[in-house]
Parts: C-alpha cells; structure tokens; sequence
C-alpha cells in the first residue's frame, strides 16, 4: 500500500513540473533580467560605416574638412570658463573678466566685472544683436562698446543650465524655483517650481522635439518645458523610465536625452542605455555595456557612437554592437567626427581611428586637462579644457 501511495506521489509531483507550492494572489510577475556586455547581441561586424550627418550632443556641418590638424593655443583660461561664438567673434570669460577676440583669434578687447567673491560667470548670449553677460547671482550685464553696463540684479542664485531664447530666459534658481526673465524690459517672474532630485552637476545640452524642450538640472533631474511658451511639465519622464526599464535605475546621465524618431535616447554615465517613448511608454530598447560611458556620438542613421575607458563601441538603431576598436588610450576624454572619421582625445593629444582597419592613422601631440569641451564654428573647430581655449584647424 505504501508503494502504491508513494508511485501516486511521484505522478502528482511530475505534472507539477517540479514546482510545489502557491502562488500569492497579489503577486505580479516582474522582469529582472539585466543585459551585461558579454550576453549582448552582436551583429556580424561591419567595418565600413556610413555614419551619416553627426546631429548630437553637436550639429556637425558635413562640409567640415580638415586634413591635415594643427593645434593652436588661443588664450590661457580657467575651468569655469564660458565660451561663445556670435558671428565672426569669441567671447571668452576668465575669472572676473571677458575677452572679446577677432576672427583672426587675436584680443581685442577686455570687459572687466565688479563680481562678487562669490559669483562668477556662467554665460554670454546675444539677444536683438546686443551681447549679454550673465552670472549665478542672476545679475545681467550690456556689453556697450567697450563697456559693461548691469541692466538687471534679481539677486537669485541660479544654475549654470538655462534656456535663452529669441525673447526670454528661463532661469533655474538653485532650490527648484523657474524664472522667466523678458528680455524687452528685463522684468522677471516666476514661473513654476520643481522637486529637485539627487545628482551631480553637469553642462548639459538642451534639446527638443515636436513639442518640448528637454533640460537637466543635474545628472539625476529632468526637466521638461513647452517649446513655445515654456510652460514647465511635471511629467516625470525619467522617474517613468525608471519604473518601467528591466535595468537598474538612470541617476547619472551624461547629458539630456535627445529625441530621434518619438524616441528618447537616454544614456548613463553606469553604461545604461535606453531608448523611450514617454508617451506611448514603450522602451523600444535597452542594454547595459557594464563599462563608464565617458563620451557620445549619434548620426542620422541612427547610429550611437559610445566611448569607454578602454573601448570605440558603434550601435545600430537596434540597440547592437556592429563595431568596436580597442583605443587602449590612458585618460580618454572626448570623440568627435569629421567626414566619417573618428578622432579621440586623450591626455596626450588627439588620434584618427580607422575602424575599417582596426588601427590608429595618426597621432596629434598635445597636453589636455580636464572637463573637455568642444565646438564647431564653420570650418574651424575650438577645444576648450581647464586651461585653454585650443583651435584645430
């Protein structure tokens, strides 16, 4: 008897399929599947890329054609430091002063600001052709001639991420308050205020799609703003995300996410990458490459161009590995693309990487610090680290 009970037994425990026990009412299945580099889906390596029209973090004008680089020192410059580009002219700001140098990159003038100890600036803008000194103390200063001229003093400290428009500026307050300062009589009110989440601080990019302006506050704080009136939006898109990703939480970007085809493109600094539809709430797709995204690219074709400490990886738009050099650099810092090349900064200098052949073309030597910025003004491209201002011609 007890063999026959004991054969029952193990039938019952077979269709069971080697599960016992129950199922709480309340429970809902959860997805914790993590992507790591070594489990992603690799396509068959493709050496020949045409990358297209680099669009982000920076516009490159597909014309821009340089040979042969030279690197130039312009002017000696601090780490906060805030350059702009108005025209065939260079502003650039050390400590409590502002040089004004020509297109043939020599000075032409200095502005010099009665600052604060505890205030610095943090932007020069042109609006209705007159040119604007701004600093964290949100006071506002007229280049007139060769002078400065302050036209406003709101006294509210402010962080170094703004909007500037055709005729406001959106100002962030650093406890979570939104200004909007209109620039014809340079009245200021108050617009919104905003939960401020945990994250460091960064120079972000502001970018935008059919309808909204997108702008962090911090490595861990999105914000969201109508593009036509600037209407702030509690839309909690990266808290969305959060929720919804199969990833482990987005608390670092390293800049606001761009939008391609209704997509947002969301990158962490952790190697996290997502690509998000905060309206319909899709992710379209994920993957973590578990190495410190330090640098991006990312073209019309839809192709993400990541940088690590040790890595060159190319994505498709579907989220695969379709290419990747071993830069094998010490202390990379920034890549950027002219005419399908590749050229990375690092300490040492600059490197054209073929990726066809898997090689280093050439090598530029120069010293580079810190905090590397780049930009592109026509046909000249301006590096700026905590140093100086460097031209690549």
């Amino acid at each position: 008897m007890k063999k026959i009970k004991f054969f029952i037994f193990l039938l019952a425990l077979s269709s069971c399929n080697k599960y016992l026990g129950t199922v709480d009412p309340d429970y809902v299945p959860k997805n914790e599947t993590t992507e790591i580099f070594s489990d992603l889906k690799i396509d068959n390596y493709i050496s020949d890329i045409e990358f297209g029209d680099i669009i982000f973090p920076k516009v490159v004008d597909p014309s821009l054609n340089i040979n042969n680089l030279e690197i130039e020192k312009i002017i000696n410059i601090d780490k906060n430091s805030v350059i702009n580009f108005v025209k065939d002219k260079i502003f650039v700001s050390k400590d409590k002063t502002v040089y004004l140098i020509d297109k043939n990159n020599q000075i032409k003038l200095e502005f010099n600001l009665d600052l604060n100890k505890d205030e610095e600036i943090i932007n020069i803008f042109e609006f209705d052709e007159n040119n604007y000194i701004l600093t964290n103390k949100s006071r506002i200063f007229f280049i007139d001639g060769q002078n400065t001229v302050q036209v406003s003093n709101y006294d509210i400290f402010i962080n170094t991420n703004l909007i500037v428009s055709d005729k406001n500026l959106i100002l962030l307050s650093v406890f979570g308050d939104i200004y909007d300062v209109k620039m014809k009589d340079f009245s200021i009110s108050k617009k919104d205020n905003f939960s401020i989440k945990s994250g460091i601080s960064i120079k972000s990019n502001i970018f935008e799609d059919n309808t909204n302006l997108y702008i962090l506050f911090n490595a861990g704080t999105l914000l969201t703003f109508d593009k036509n009136n600037f209407d702030y939006y509690s839309n909690f898109i990266l808290e969305d995300l959060n929720i919804l990703t199969s990833l482990e939480r987005f608390t670092e970007l390293i800049d606001t996410p761009f939008s391609h085809n209704e997509y947002l493109y969301f990158l962490d600094r952790s190697g996290k990458i997502a690509v998000y539809n905060p309206v319909s709430s899709d992710i379209l797709w994920e993957l973590d490459i578990n190495d410190k995204i330090l640098s991006y690219l990312f073209s019309t074709n839809g192709y993400l161009i990541l940088m690590t400490s040790n890595e060159i990886l190319i994505l498709s738009n579907k989220g695969n590995i379709i290419n990747s050099y071993l830069h094998n650099k010490e202390s990379p810092k920034n890549i950027f693309n002219i005419q399908e090349n590749i050229y990375l900064i690092s300490e040492e200098g600059i490197s054209k990487l073929n990726l066809k052949d898997k090689r280093e073309d050439s090598f530029y030597k120069n010293k580079f610090t810190s905090n590397l910025e780049i930009y592109f003004q026509e046909q000249n491209i301006y590096l700026k680290d905590d140093k100086s201002l460097f031209l690549i011609k």
